[in-house]
C-alpha cells in the first residue's frame, strides 16, 4: 500500500517529498520514530478548532489544520533523521541532509504553515479547473483505501486511525482527505500528462506548482493565532522548490 494513503493527505507534500521514499515499516511501535507525534496529530485534528486563521485563494486554513500540520512536520523530521542513519546511498544522504537543514533553519511552525499554503492554493486551482471529484468517486476511493488500510501493516497509519477513532475517521474525516488527493492527482495529470518522461513531468509540475502558489491571494484572518509569518513561509517554499528542482535535474 502506498504510504501516501493517509500520511500525505494529512501532512502535505511539501514536507513528505523525501521521507516517504525511505521509511521502513515495522510492527514494533516503540521503535518507530515520531509515533507519538502521529498520535498527537490525530488528537489535534479530532479535537481542534475549525476557526479560520487565514485564507489562501479563498480556502481556509484553521487552527486545527495548523496544530496538526506542525505535529506531522515534527514526525517527518524524526523519520528523515532515522532514514539518514539507515541509508548508505550518498545521494540520498545528501538530499536528506539538505531537507533536514532547511526545515530546521525555518522551524516546524513555518514549514507547517508553508505546507498548508501550498496545499490550499493547489486545491483552489483544481476546483477552478473543474477537477474536484464527485461524491461517488470519493466514496469509491474511501472504500478502496479502507480495505487497503486493513491489511497494510503500517503502524503509523494504524496509530493515527486508532487515536482519531475508526468510524469517525473513515466516515467523517477521510472523505475530505480523499477528495483533496483525487483533485490534486487530476491537477498534476492535467498539467503534465502530455509528457512521457518522468523527470520532465516532475520539473514541469514544480514550475506549475510554484506559479499557482505565487499567484494565490492570501488573507490573514487572525494574525495573533498564526504560528509564523506568511512571508517566512513563502521564503521557505522558494528554497524548498529550488532544492527539489536541483534533485530532479541531477
Amino acid at each position: 500500500m502506498k504510504n501516501r494513503l493517509v500520511l500525505a493527505g494529512a501532512l502535505g507534500l511539501a514536507t513528505l517529498v523525501v521521507a516517504l521514499l525511505l521509511l521502513r515499516q515495522t510492527a514494533l511501535l516503540a521503535s518507530i520514530p515520531g509515533l507519538a507525534q502521529v498520535e498527537s496529530a490525530a488528537e489535534a485534528r479530532r479535537d481542534g478548532q475549525d476557526t479560520p486563521v487565514l485564507r489562501v485563494a479563498g480556502r481556509p486554513v484553521t487552527v486545527a489544520d495548523l496544530d496538526e500540520m506542525e505535529r506531522w512536520t515534527v514526525a517527518n523530521l524524526d523519520w528523515m533523521r532515522d532514514a539518514l542513519t539507515n541509508t548508505t546511498d550518498e545521494g540520498q544522504r545528501a538530499l536528506l541532509e539538505r531537507h533536514i537543514a532547511l526545515i530546521e533553519a525555518y522551524g516546524t511552525p513555518t514549514v507547517a504553515l508553508a505546507a498548508l499554503i501550498r496545499d490550499r492554493a493547489l486545491e483552489a486551482a483544481a476546483e477552478r479547473e473543474g477537477l474536484w471529484p464527485d461524491e461517488a468517486t470519493v466514496r469509491a476511493r474511501v472504500e478502496r483505501d479502507r480495505a487497503l488500510a486493513a491489511t497494510s501493516g503500517d503502524a503509523r497509519l494504524a496509530a493515527y486511525i486508532r487515536t482519531f477513532g475508526e468510524q469517525a475517521y473513515w466516515n467523517d474525516w477521510y472523505p475530505r482527505v480523499a477528495a483533496r488527493e483525487i483533485a490534486l492527482e487530476r491537477l498534476y495529470e492535467a498539467h503534465t500528462g502530455h509528457l512521457s518522461d518522468l523527470q520532465q513531468r516532475q520539473a514541469l509540475w514544480l514550475e506549475t506548482e510554484r506559479s499557482i502558489v505565487q499567484e494565490a491571494g492570501i488573507e490573514v484572518v487572525e494574525d495573533e493565532r498564526l504560528p509564523a509569518s506568511v512571508d517566512s513561509a513563502l521564503r521557505y517554499l522558494d528554497e524548498y522548490w529550488k532544492l527539489t528542482e536541483d534533485s530532479v535535474s541531477s
